[in-house]
Parts: C-alpha cells; structure tokens; sequence
C-alpha cells in the first residue's frame, strides 16, 4: 500500500496584541527545523502568516516577524480617530440615537474629529506597517496562506453596527476562508488581510472585490477547517487563549499539536467581550513577556512529543538490528 506523504499545515489564531505570543512558538518551531507547507490564519493570525508566507527560508521569516513586532512595540500603532468624548459621542449617535446618526457622524468627519465613521481608531498606522513588512509579489513563490474574514452587512439607512455582525456571527453565520495567492492585485491583498484583523468597532471594514469583510475571528478564530479541505494531515494550532470553543475532535483525519498558554494570557478567554486591553496592549514590555511564554509553552507541548518520536526511532533501530542480527546467524554455515 503507498503511503501518503504528510503535509504540514500551521494555524495561527486571532487575539490582536496577544499575537506576539506566537513568535516565540514559532521561534521554537524553527529552531526544530519545522517548516509548515500551508498556513490558515484568522486576524493577528493572518498578519502573521502573511510575513511568514512572503519570506524565506522560514527561520529567517520567524526572525523578519519578530523585528515586525518589535517595531509595533516602539511605534503608535493604535492611534485614536479622536478624542475619548468624540468616540463615545460618534458611538452613542450612531447606535441610540438613530435620527442624529448620518448628521452626527458626517459633522465629525467634516471636522476632522474623526477619520472614519465607524472605527476607534485611525487604520493608518497598522496599514503601514503591513506594507512594510509584506511584499503581496513574494506570495507567488511563498508558503500556501489562507485567511478568515466575516461578511459584513450594511444595512441601508442604518449604515454599519458591529453589534449586527456580532449576532450574525452567533447565529450561524459563517465565516470565508480565502486563499491569497488566488489575488493578484496588490491593493486587494493587502485589503484581504487587512480585513480578516479588522476588530469590529476597533477598526473599519474592508471591501475584497466588491464584498465588504471584518474580523474573520466573529465566526472561525482557528481556521483548521481551511487546511483540512486542502488535504492537510498534520497541523500545528498555536492558540492565543486559554480555553476555545473549539474541538480537535471535530478532524478525525488530522494529526493535531495544539500549542497553547500554560498560564492565562487574557483576563477573559472571549475575545470580543473579555478584557479589550489585551487585544490591543502593545508595549514592547508586554511583546516580550508573550514571546518568552510562547516560546516556553511551544517547548511544553512539543518536547514530550519528540522524546516519544525519538524513543519509537531507536526501539525501531534496535528491533532491526536484532532482526539482522538473527537472519545473518540463521544464514551461517554450519561449523
């Protein structure tokens, strides 16, 4: 029977500022000399794969994605529309006060107050440094990288409530995996990854060929399914919270390492509705901490895994040598 050759996939969860914590498991991973043939990746997680995918050989990636994080640690890179009264002011107007929403938001707009009518902050600075650290032209020579996004929904006359993508979400409405090397154009892929970290509320929508997505992580944070359909056998799932509404039994064709916080990361492990300052916490203290912790849980996880490999090596080495050893005593001439 021919044996089917294992194709290596990585999963890289969403969790915002929480993504640092999977350089250091990735670090590791490339100090084993792992290297993923596909990667899936929702949010912080598609960034990620995007630098990974877009650069070689991939230790030299897992390195090129650290000073990206370094950078976000010493750069403003959440930078306010405006002013605390303005967001709540633009916030208040455009959920409970419906007849002043469109003038509201258009006075703030106008007046340079706010830059956006429907995110906190300005999308400006992380559209930068996406553009500085990926090159959409490597993508063609890259790792396979998929990405989740949501469909957004506008409704016409109410504009855009991230509230409605949230219920959405939670009543069965799936998320899009899409895979970027099937997008040419240079804008539409960086609006595609874009899109899949774009936090509801946090930070506007993005339009991929005409359909406008946010934060894949409303409806698939572990992207697993995406591989899964590819053919994958083998996949690594770095997550970023303790606990997930996600289960391994769910690809019984898969052989699953899942590398996961040993200690919490999060105040809260739901992501929309815990602790907002852990999304979006991107001190270079705090970038350090999660890449040390990712780092020391990577090693957790996969040492036991590959002591039990080398130990079923040498017992497979061993029972060879035996078996050799008994057909060339069988083979000898009588004395």
């Amino acid at each position: 029977m021919k044996s089917i050759k294992p194709k290596i996939g990585l999963v890289l969860a969403g969790g915002g500022a929480k993504g640092a914590y999977q350089v250091g498991a990735l670090k590791y991973l490339s100090e084993l000399g792992i290297v993923p043939q596909i990667i899936a990746g929702t949010s912080i997680g598609a960034l990620n794969g995007a630098v990974l995918a877009t650069h070689s050989p991939f230790p030299d990636a897992v390195n090129r994605l650290s000073e990206m994080w370094q950078q976000l640690g010493k750069a403003p890179i959440l930078r306010p529309n405006t002013g605390t009264v303005s967001q709540t002011f633009s916030y208040a107007a455009q959920t409970f006060v419906p007849t002043l929403r469109e003038w509201v938001l258009d006075f703030l707009v106008q007046q340079g107050l706010i830059k956006d009518r429907s995110a906190i902050f300005d999308p400006a600075p992380i559209e930068q440094l996406l553009r500085d650290s990926v090159d959409p032209a490597n993508f063609a020579n890259g790792i396979e990288l998929w990405v989740t996004v949501f469909p957004s929904l506008k409704i016409p006359g109410l504009g855009y409530d991230w509230l409605i993508d949230f219920v959405r979400a939670k009543t069965g409405t799936d998320s899009h995996w899409l895979c970027v090397q099937d997008f040419r154009d240079t804008e539409t892929i960086y609006n595609l990854l874009l899109a899949s970290a774009a936090i509801p509320l946090a930070f506007p929508s993005r339009k991929v060929n005409g359909k406008a997505y946010v934060d894949g992580a409303l409806a698939d944070n572990v992207p697993l399914k995406a591989l899964a359909a590819r053919g994958c056998t083998h996949a690594i799932v770095i997550h970023l919270c303790n606990g997930a509404v996600w289960s391994r039994h769910d690809f019984p064709e898969q052989t699953i390492i899942e590398i996961r916080p040993e200690q919490p990361i999060d105040s809260s492990d739901n992501l929309f509705l815990g602790s907002i300052s852990s999304l979006l916490n991107f001190k270079s203290d705090r970038i350090y901490e999660l890449q040390q912790q990712g780092y020391n849980d990577a090693e957790r996880c996969l040492k036991p895994i590959i002591q039990t490999l080398i130990n079923t090596k040498n017992q497979r080495l061993t029972h060879d040598a035996l078996a050799n050893s008994t057909q060339s005593l069988l083979e000898d001439l009588p004395l």
